[in-house]
């Protein structure tokens, strides 16, 4: 006979499609959410598979995967069980984060690796209408905007893997209604302690807060919870969709990273200025923090000199002519230490790779060709040639000048944008610049009327030149 709650699991996964054809891996702790989970899955004959996260945090970890090996063993057919043992200590003390937040990365990663050995399509995870009644006030009582107040979604990528779907199928069912159907079912499960303490604010809310409210006000969780559904509403089919708009107008994607136009910023409201940043950042930077104030540090950038950088997660957000550069720091090559260059022998230098060779006679012309091309006195380089990355404070003297020059200044001058100009190398004889590599030739390695050998400096590109 088919109970409540499996039918208002049915008919909220029907409403937002969240079972797919393929197995679904069920996040398994022990807890009653997740045990209902599992056996409300099974009941609808989804091929159900689960995965049992032991952190090893404190002294009932082993009997919560005890508990979950033996009701997977006992069902007919057997529900396959993958159990991993994750070190969230570890993580918290080497990525420098709450406790919270290293268990719910390797959890999350865990479950990402267990989907794709399986094929499956869907990871579910036992969140109910109360969680969703405390996850509101917590965004709340910290200040976050639309999203935040929209609470957990039926639905999203899983963010160690974007081509698995996270899915919440018991996100309309009540806390009650979830152990009532535990008992009826006569399912085992045990309780975390952890979830109670105070020293977590999901813990005073659940314990304290959320409890004072339904006290006063009468059906608060569902008042909540609704509440977030929605907001939900309004952030698809409102805000979203303006968003997207927006960025399609102020936005551009790179091979890596991502720009925002400077005057579709300025033109913004603040509202959606802040709004636009946040969304790039997201696009181009998706492990970067992602709250106001940094929104609001990235807004300082419009109005900056070009130049102006700021770091921010895994990567830089510039400030260059006309729009925001949004670069991971991935896309910025590892430094390179002075290499020997051999006559003749191309090198390997961000750029693409660099050659100098000796030509068979002084070439028919000498003026100014392509950027990547130079010619110089062979004499003048023979000895103790190198190629390293510039760095600050490096001068030499351009050619046609009487004095030095910063190699910042010429970069500058020549519009290369902050971000390529860590791609930059230059070429040295003696610890001393002879080339700025496909910018400008340093005037004492000119070719001179009585210069006997000329050297063919040749820069092949690692792409074509341009300003992305």
């Amino acid at each position: 006979m088919p109970h409540p709650l499996v039918d208002t699991v049915a008919a909220f996964s029907d409403r937002h499609a969240l079972l797919d054809e393929g197995p679904v891996l069920v996040a398994a702790s022990g807890g009653v959410d997740s045990m209902t989970c599992l056996s409300v899955l099974r009941r609808l004959d989804v091929d159900v598979h689960a995965l049992h996260v032991n952190y090893g945090l404190r002294a009932g970890a082993d009997g919560d995967e005890a508990l979950v090996r033996r009701w997977c063993h006992e069902q007919s057919p057997a529900v396959p069980l993958s159990v991993v043992a994750l070190d969230a200590e570890a993580r918290a003390a080497s990525e420098d984060e709450s406790l919270q937040a290293a268990a719910r990365r390797l959890r999350y990663d865990a479950l990402a690796a267990a989907a794709a050995e399986i094929g499956a399509p869907v990871v579910a995870t036992g969140h109910h209408r109360d969680d969703q009644a405390e996850t509101l006030l917590l965004n709340l009582v910290r200040g976050s905007g639309p999203e935040g107040v929209a609470g957990m979604r039926p639905a999203r990528p899983l963010e160690a893997d974007p081509s698995v779907s996270l899915v919440r199928p018991l996100l309309d069912a009540r806390r009650d209604a979830i152990e009532a159907y535990a008992e009826s079912m006569g399912l085992p499960w045990r309780t975390d302690p952890t979830n109670q303490r105070h020293d977590y604010d999901r813990g005073v809310i659940r314990t304290e807060i959320l409890p004072r409210l339904e006290a006063h006000f009468e059906g608060a969780t569902d008042a909540l919870a609704r509440s977030a559904d929605l907001m939900q509403e309004y952030v698809d089919q409102a805000l979203r969709p303006a968003l997207k708009r927006r960025m399609g107008r102020a936005y551009t994607d790179h091979e890596a990273g991502g720009a925002l136009s400077v005057e579709a910023l300025r033109e913004a409201p603040p509202v959606w200025r802040r709004r636009l940043l946040l969304e790039a950042l997201r696009r181009a930077l998706p492990t970067a923090p992602y709250s106001r104030a940094v929104a609001e540090e990235l807004e300082a950038l419009v109005e900056a000199q070009v130049g102006r950088r700021m770091e921010v997660g895994t990567g830089t957000v510039w400030r260059e002519r006309g729009r925001l550069r949004f670069v991971p720091d991935a896309a910025t090559p590892d430094p390179l230490s002075p290499t020997p260059i051999d006559w003749g022998t191309p090198v390997a230098i961000p750029q693409g790779r660099l050659r100098v060779e000796l030509c068979d006679g002084r070439p028919a012309s000498l003026a100014s060709g392509p950027p990547h091309l130079a010619y110089a006195d062979a004499d003048r380089l023979w000895t103790a040639l190198t190629v390293r990355p510039w760095a600050e404070g490096d001068r030499f003297r351009p050619l046609g000048l009487d004095g030095t020059k910063l190699v910042s200044d010429v970069l500058t001058e020549a519009r290369v944008p902050p971000h390529r100009r860590t791609h930059v190398s230059v070429l040295c004889r003696d610890d001393r610049i002879a080339w700025v590599v496909g910018h400008r030739l340093d005037h004492r390695v000119r070719v001179r009327p009585d210069t006997d050998r000329v050297a063919r400096l040749v820069l092949r590109p690692r792409e074509k030149p341009s300003d992305n």
